[in-house]
């Protein structure tokens, strides 16, 4: 049975129908057969035994070779027919065997195969019982039994016919049914990373780096070869393009022309240029219009491919929305952020200081006013009182000017946000994961610091889940140019390759190149099996690369 291990599931069925036919017609022809001896009935089962061995070896071989399959049928059919000679003619159970080559032609071959193999043995049948029989031809018509075996064959050809029929159609659907499970399983895990990538992308801000993920994803999810998105804000439109760009500028007329009838309807719109469909669909929130996204889709409407493509689209419009939504409230909440500080510590200087302020300015100007009046003392006295005023306000301002400098303070919430996961880690799963960070803090900025702390927290997640590591360091090099993340760790390790193809094991990698790549960086990760893995990354520190508006 070795042999039919990742064969088709017909050609198992016909494995067990050949050895059931064998064994009742061989049982039937045993003991049924009183004229012939013992040793030629054991003789005839024997070779009939010894070519199903063979045959049903080969057929599931050759199960995708009509060439080879209509090879083996002729044989196989020649062999019946000559076994009915020895076995009995028409009147032997072997007869009934032959029905093998009927059921693998039905299921593996054409109509017109199937009905040919009937009539070689239709006409076989007709010369046996006219050799044997010594009968003519037209003799035949008043052979009640002939007649009434041919009417029991014909009916279960026919039974069999209907039968390869379905077996075939129940083929074509499971084929279907099971491409189109595999294009959800991948849809899933495409989804689940560009989710990801996408949160990734809108903690810093960046939204033509989700667009261009997005871009990628599609592609991936929906087979296509033409992604894009037209892009609404302010007034000002912009065409992001992914794939074959031949059409695109009838497409972005067509758009542009047509923009607020898009932007208004629920369902997606099918475009044609140049033989060519596109569907479109809307990216908008409850409060605003972000754009249209579209793809081109090569397949019938009436397809189940073309179905998925719609709510593919559909969802990933939604998320891409989200995102979109997520990146303007981040900037709403980092403005009302800044508003609040300011308000924050202009009231405390204003309450404080700024009252002191006042107290020595009407001091001066009452001093001024009668300082022909005032003896050398007494002015003395004065100006002891406003250089002591002056002393408190420079005393409050320091420690307000302290109190928002981590310098000052000696408080760094980059440094100590990173100890305290790394100390959670440490005694969550007994691991030894000693830290070092070199160089000065300032020269990162707020979106650098964010995907450093997700590097270190992706990293060391990694390497104690997957990796099952002891001992892992962790090392971040802090220059004026750049800047180096380095973690390595003494775990099992792993094939990069066939991680990274498996996009449903390797989505934790994927975020390490997505983050990497969103501040222009570098990133080698290195690791075999036995062996640990090394995590290196290198990123640039110009300032005016790494804001969350321009960074990709």
């Amino acid at each position: 049975m070795f042999f039919l291990k990742n064969k088709k599931e017909e050609s198992k069925i016909i494995f067990i129908y050949r050895y059931l036919s064998l064994l009742i017609t061989s049982t039937f022809y045993l003991f049924n057969q009183s004229d012939h001896s013992i040793l030629r009935k054991l003789f005839i089962i024997s070779c009939l035994s010894i070519s199903a061995i063979i045959l049903s070896y080969l057929y599931p071989i050759y199960e995708d070779s009509h060439k080879n399959i209509k090879l083996l049928l002729i044989i196989e059919t020649i062999g019946n027919v000559l076994l009915l000679a020895p076995s009995g003619g028409i009147n032997s159970p072997f007869i009934w065997y032959s029905l093998n080559t009927i059921l693998i032609s039905s299921i593996f071959l054409e109509k017109i195969d199937y009905w040919a193999n009937f009539i070689a043995y239709l006409f076989s049948y007709l010369i046996i019982l006219k050799i044997g029989n010594d009968i003519e031809i037209n003799e035949l018509i008043t052979i009640d039994n002939y007649w009434n075996l041919l009417l029991s064959f014909l009916m279960i050809v026919v039974v069999v016919q209907l039968l390869g029929v379905y077996i075939k159609r129940a083929r074509i659907e499971k084929e279907r049914l099971e491409s189109a499970n595999k294009q959800i399983i991948e849809s899933i895990d495409h989804i689940k990373a560009l989710y990801q990538s996408v949160n990734i992308l809108a903690n810093q801000g960046n939204r033509e780096g989700i667009i261009k993920v997005s871009f990628e994803h599609i592609k991936r999810i929906t087979k296509t070869d033409t992604v894009f998105y037209f892009e609404i804000i302010d007034s000002k439109n912009k065409m992001y393009t992914y794939g074959n760009n031949q059409l695109i500028d009838d497409i972005e007329l067509y758009i542009t022309n047509s923009i607020e009838e898009l932007l208004d309807t629920k369902e997606p719109t099918e475009l044609l240029v140049l033989n060519s469909r596109f569907i479109i669909v809307p990216v908008r929130s409850n409060y605003s219009d972000y754009g249209l996204l579209g793809l081109e889709s090569k397949d019938s409407k009436e397809s189940i491919v073309y179905q998925n493509n719609i709510y593919q689209l559909q969802f990933l419009s939604e998320l891409i929305s989200i995102a979109f939504e997520r990146l303007n409230l981040e900037e709403v909440n980092e403005r009302l952020l800044i508003t609040e500080e300011q308000n924050r510590i202009a009231n405390e200087i204003h309450d404080s200081v700024l009252q002191r302020l006042f107290s020595m300015s009407c001091g001066i100007f009452a001093i001024m006013k009668k300082l022909s009046s005032y003896t050398t003392d007494e002015i003395e006295e004065e100006l002891n009182t406003i250089r002591s005023t002056t002393d408190t306000v420079m005393k409050e301002l320091r420690e307000k000017i302290y109190g928002l400098s981590w310098k000052k303070s000696g408080s760094n919430s980059f440094n100590l946000d990173i100890k305290r996961y790394i100390e959670d880690i440490r005694k969550l799963n007994n691991v030894n994961i000693p830290f070092t960070i070199l160089g000065n803090v300032e020269n990162l900025s707020t979106n650098q610091k964010k995907a450093i702390y997700r590097m270190i927290c992706e990293g060391l997640s990694n390497a104690v889940r997957h990796g099952k590591s002891g001992n892992i360091e962790v090392v971040l090099n802090i220059g004026r140019e750049e800047s180096q993340l380095l973690i390595n760790d003494d775990g099992v390790g792993f094939n990069v390759d066939e991680v990274m193809e498996d996009t449903s094991k390797g989505l934790g990698l994927q975020n390490l190149y997505q983050l990497t790549e969103s501040l222009h960086g570098i990133i080698h990760i290195h690791s075999e099996l036995g062996s640990g893995t090394t995590i290196q990354v290198t990123l640039p520190n110009n300032l005016e690369l790494v804001k969350g508006g321009a960074a990709i």
